[in-house]
Parts: structure tokens; C-alpha cells; sequence
């Protein structure tokens, strides 16, 4: 106390006896010292000391429990498994012909109509071809919708298709539970029809889509260990939040709270949109702060050298990534991204911990939202769970640029367990039969483009999921 109460008054500063009875004992010397000096005033009160040791004491505390912080993930090895028959990348054989096209239709019908072969129900199956042999009796015909309006008298009317010819269905406004539901039937969805067989046409008594069991059971990992979801980060934006990913980077180190989850966190999975890319949109480059696209993901790389090594990183691209703009999307090229990033295409499958993922980054939730009345950006999970209905990712032929690979690789053959999404900026959850879906929000501020489209986002905001446990918890780093 000595010592210190004499480098105060070698500063040419005064202290009251309250002040001076207040650094007895005290051991934060220096830290104290540093605090006094940077006040702007000559006589040291007693309430400033007491602030000088509050702080000292405070950074003491948040220096030993940072030098403390022990990695729970690190003594685990990495259970992770990509399923790579469900990614296009190194496999796109297509030359946009018209074969392409109707070789990808094909592919897409009979993985869905399998599906909805699965469903039991007294009316047997019908092809499209023999339907007009079943004049008066009921069935099942599984069809790709082809054409949907109302008619005069205000009932709705379907064109469909199968593999094998085309009809007609009609479903009446009478039976209101129905005529509801099926305001959610969109172009190109295949759907099961149970129904009276007429000569022009099918009564539809119900219809269903190739949907998720029921009921399922939980999985959880046996190892208690956490993953953290990621996407839309933007890069070389002038939009990009660089201090709220700062304050997440803090917290996976351990230094900015909820130091139990940190340590528990395994896994980093990001749905695209790493960067911001060039010439996206018009007008674009007005709001970049780095217009060279290698530049942009050098930001990334650096990003990715600060998360500790023992974290495993699955990326895909999106839309603002340097891939081409049609769905299913190939890996970034290799030399683009840092090398222990696990690089995947747009959709990817991945079993972590044996909790089976489906990644995919969302671009057609635009179209899906435009389609379905009852949808919005707002509710980003409830667009997702009409992807899980359908079982695919991207339904509506041309609302978003499709290629047409001979495999469809937008089918959900899988039941995930967990189903990740971003591109609209807005953090959502929710369950849906068994699956938990997750929009992951984004790291880029309200742009003027969401502006004008009223989307509000939600930056900054992480969502992490216990996988021992099945907890999910949204941290904030908003405001970094």
C-alpha cells in the first residue's frame, strides 16, 4: 500500500484518508494504478478508489477464468460421416438437353412415388393409363401435379401425370377439411390420390404427400458434445457484422460466457452464403468493402484459423458463393477454402455423433413463400417443414433454377434427424414429426435490398444444440 500510495503522489496526485484507508491489502496494485491515472482530476476520492478496485478485481477474475477455460471436445475424437451418394459434386453429367429433362423428371417422380408406396390404404394403385378401364370404382393414383385452378362453380381442378398417360381431378368445395388442405398442393408435387374413378375425370376423397413417419424416435449422442449452426456470414459485405462474429469467436474460445457449452461444442456446420460474392445482384459492388471474390474468402480462411482445432467445420455453398447459381450446387472449389473445412455441396448429408443432417442453404424458400399464402419470412421453419412434407427441397419446377441432373438430388429419400437451413436471415425453429429444423440467421446487417422486401433479420444470433441431451439454445452475440 506503501509503495502505491507514493507512485500516486509521484503524479502529482492528492488522496483523501477515506481513499488511502481503502488500499490497505489491496494486491492489484499496478491495475489500480492504471485505473487512478486515467482520471481526469488531481484529488483521488474514495469512490473512485472503490471503482479502481471493482474493475481490477473484475478483469482479475475474467483473466483466471479464461487461463482456466478446458475444452470438453478435445478429448473426443470426431464421429462424422459424410454421405457422399447425396452430393452432386464431381458426379453433374448433364448437358441441359431435353433427354436431361425428362430423365430428371423421371428420377424425381419414382423416388416420391416409392415413398408414397410406403402408405397403406384399401384403394388399390392405378397407373394413369389403365384409369379409364376403372370407370366407377375408387383407387390410388400417385401423379405429378401438372396444372391447378378453380373452376366456375368455385371447385378445384387438377391436371396430373405418372409415368404413364394423364388425367384429370377434382376436388370439390363441398368438402371444406379437403378443399382447405388441398389450397397447399403446388405445381410439380407428387402426391398420392385416393379417389371415384369417372370417365373424365377423378372425384379426390383425400390426397396425401410423401410426408415423414409419424412418429419417430429421438436420437441423441452418446457423448456429451454440442454442435454449432452457422450460415450466411457474408464476407467482403460492407453489411458484414464483424464484431458480433468477434464475440462468437470470443465465446468458442472460451472467453465470452456460457464456458461449459463452449467447451462442449464438436462440430461447426455452416449453410452457405460464406461470402458475399460479386455480381449477384445489381449494382452489388456499392456494397462491398472487398470486390475481389479470392479476397473475400481469404476473410473466411483467416475466420476459420481462429476456430480451435479440435472444432470439425462441414460447409456448403449458397447462392453468394462462387458456384454456379442452379441447384443441386458442386463444393467450392478446393484451393478456395481452407483445407480442414469439410467442403460439401448444396444439399449434403452428414451423420454427426449418429444424428443424421441434411444441409441445405434455402434458396428456394423464396418461391415456396411466394406459392403458399400462409407462409412468410417471418417463419422460416414453416417453410421448411412443407420441404419435409414433399420430401424435396426445391418442388416448384422453375420458381428456382434447377439443374437437371439424371439423379435428383433435392429428394429427401432420408428422414433427418436434423435439418439445417439459412439464405433468408432469420433464425427459426421448430419439430416436425421427429426432425428438429433450424434456420441458422445470418452475420450481415439489414441490407437495403431486405429493406425494400420488409425482410427483418436477425444477425448475430447462434443457435447450438446439445446432442447428448437434445438441447437447443440460441446465443446472442448481437451488439459485439
Amino acid at each position: 500500500m506503501v509503495v502505491l500510495l507514493s507512485r500516486i503522489k509521484e503524479k502529482g496526485l492528492r488522496i483523501s484518508l477515506e481513499a488511502e484507508k481503502l488500499l490497505e491489502n489491496e494486491p492489484f496494485e499496478e491495475q489500480i494504478l492504471n485505473e487512478i491515472l486515467s482520471l481526469d482530476k488531481v484529488f483521488i476520492e474514495k469512490e473512485d478508489i472503490e471503482k479502481a478496485i471493482n474493475k481490477a478485481k473484475k478483469a482479475y477474475v475474467e483473466v483466471k477464468r479464461q487461463s482456466s477455460f478446458r475444452a470438453l471436445a478435445r478429448e473426443y475424437s470426431p464421429d462424422l460421416k459424410i454421405i457422399h451418394q447425396r452430393d452432386i459434386t464431381g458426379k453433374s453429367r448433364t448437358e441441359g438437353k431435353v433427354n436431361d429433362f425428362v430423365e430428371y423428371f423421371k428420377n424425381r417422380y419414382s423416388r416420391l412415388a416409392r415413398l408414397l408406396r410406403k402408405s397403406n390404404h384399401k384403394y388399390p394403385e392405378i397407373g394413369l393409363e389403365d384409369v379409364k378401364k376403372m370407370n366407377g370404382e375408387r383407387g390410388k393414383i400417385i401423379a405429378m401435379i401438372t396444372e391447378k385452378r378453380e373452376t366456375k362453380k368455385g371447385n378445384l381442378f387438377l391436371e396430373i401425370e405418372d409415368l404413364t398417360g394423364a388425367f384429370k381431378v377434382v376436388i370439390s368445395k363441398s368438402d371444406e377439411k379437403l378443399f382447405e388442405k388441398a389450397q397447399k398442393i403446388i405445381l410439380d408435387d407428387v402426391i398420392a390420390i385416393y379417389g371415384k374413378i369417372l370417365d373424365a375425370f377423378i372425384i379426390c376423397e383425400d390426397f396425401e404427400w410423401p410426408d415423414l413417419p409419424i412418429t419417430r424416435e429421438k436420437k441423441l449422442s452418446e457423448n456429451n458434445l454440442a454442435t454449432v449452426y452457422l450460415s450466411d456470414i457474408h464476407f467482403g459485405s460492407r453489411y458484414h457484422l464483424e464484431g458480433y462474429l468477434e464475440q462468437f469467436l470470443l465465446w468458442i474460445e472460451g472467453k465470452n460466457g456460457s464456458e461449459e457449452l463452449a467447451s462442449k461444442v464438436k462440430y461447426i456446420l455452416i449453410a452457405g452464403d460464406l461470402v458475399d460474392g460479386i455480381g449477384i445482384y445489381p449494382n452489388q459492388e456499392k456494397e462491398l468493402i472487398v470486390t475481389d471474390v479470392y479476397k473475400q474468402y481469404e476473410l473466411f480462411n483467416d475466420f476459420v484459423e481462429r476456430i480451435p482445432d479440435y472444432i470439425e467445420i462441414v460447409s456448403i455453398p449458397g447462392n453468394h458463393d462462387a458456384v454456379r447459381r442452379g441447384e443441386p450446387c458442386p463444393a467450392l472449389e478446393k484451393e478456395m477454402v481452407h483445407p480442414r473445412v469439410h467442403n460439401l455441396g448444396n444439399p449434403a448429408t452428414a451423420v454427426i455423433e449418429g444424428i443424421t443432417h441434411t444441409l441445405y442453404h434455402g434458396t428456394s424458400m423464396d418461391s415456396m413463400i411466394s406459392a403458399l399464402g400462409h407462409l412468410s419470412y417471418k417463419k422460416p421453419e414453416k417453410v421448411m417443414e412443407e420441404f419435409l412434407k414433399r420430401r424435396h427441397l426445391s418442388p416448384i419446377y422453375g420458381g428456382n433454377l434447377i439443374i437437371p441432373e439424371h439423379i435428383d438430388y433435392l429428394v429427401l429419400e432420408e428422414e433427418p434427424d436434423i435439418f439445417h437451413v439459412g439464405h433468408i436471415h432469420k433464425n427459426g425453429y421448430g419439430y416436425y414429426r421427429g426432425t428438429l429444423m433450424i434456420n441458422s440467421g445470418t452475420f450481415q446487417d439489414r441490407t437495403e435490398f431486405q429493406i425494400k422486401q420488409g425482410h427483418v433479420p436477425t444477425p448475430g444470433m447462434v443457435p447450438v444444440y446439445e446432442m447428448k441431451t437434445g438441447r437447443l439454445k440460441t446465443l446472442n452475440f448481437a451488439g459485439g
